[in-house]
């Protein structure tokens, strides 16, 4: 795979790190303004949250129809590497490490989400249909 397809994974993965650190902190915030019960900061948050979480689906949108233009065996290894997986030459430890960082705050935010979801929706909550 060339150097620069893996750089630019690399800088539209960062992108999406500072928008889902964004994301992580807003529902942080959202956290504590459901635990003081402060109805008007929850709704401004709801709504501010919901921006750079539908720049985050368009951003992962635009990385796969980037990867689909690659050749298939750089597709494919790039497929590889988004899903996690390890390393295999030294000029992918850093997009690796990235993309690790990426995935355990996203997987914050998800847990996050869904715990303050059930508090707020309790049965009718957007994760209770995949129980």
């Amino acid at each position: 795979m060339k150097d620069g397809t893996l750089q630019e994974l690399q800088r539209r993965r960062q992108r999406q790190l500072l928008r889902l650190n964004e994301v992580l902190d807003l529902t942080t915030q959202l956290a504590q303004g459901i635990d003081r019960t402060d109805q008007i900061s929850v709704q401004m948050l709801i709504s501010m949250r919901q921006e750079p979480i539908m720049e985050l689906q368009e951003m992962e949108e635009g990385i796969r129809s980037y990867v689909l233009t690659l050749p298939e065996a750089d597709a494919i290894r790039c497929h590889e590497l988004l899903q996690g997986g390890a390393p295999l030459l030294p000029s992918e430890e850093a997009f690796c490490a990235q993309n690790t960082q990426y995935r355990r705050i996203l997987e914050s935010v998800i847990s996050l989400d869904k715990r303050l979801s059930l508090k707020l929706g309790g049965r009718s909550s957007f994760y209770n249909s995949f129980r």
